[in-house]
């Protein structure tokens, strides 16, 4: 089954005051190269893995297929500068994921752009 589509209001990562019915919105996300590298739900899914220590625990989280969460992790991998999260495939020791610095950096330079992006669309009047 299909998730239900998301309200206008909680997909909406920036909004700013309504003034006579009239109400700036609008989300963020990096591209490197034309390919989506980091987004809102990308950088909830490294909090989340940072949180559980697992792919698997983080996508279950975010009502999210395993394997849906693991191409994400891949893709931005592959577009970072550096991993952003390194990790261990299952078995015996049992499999785990975490983020290296780089992806707690992107994850604190993402919603400091998200803050500054909010100051702006509070800022402009229509």
């Amino acid at each position: 089954m299909p998730k239900a589509k998301k309200s206008q209001e909680e997909n909406a990562m920036a909004a700013g005051r309504m003034r006579s019915g009239v109400q700036i919105k609008g989300r963020l996300w990096i591209e490197n190269n034309g390919e989506t590298y980091l987004s809102w739900g990308r950088i909830v899914l490294l909090e989340r893995i940072d949180e559980y220590g697992s792919v698997s625990a983080a996508a279950k989280s975010m009502q999210m297929s395993f394997s849906h969460a693991w191409h994400l992790v891949e893709n931005m991998n592959a577009l970072a500068p550096e991993p952003l999260v390194e990790k261990q495939a299952g078995g015996r020791q049992g499999g785990g994921a975490w983020l290296t610095e780089a992806g707690k950096q992107a994850i604190r330079d993402f919603w400091r752009l998200v803050d500054r992006f909010q100051h702006w669309v509070d800022q402009e009047h229509l």
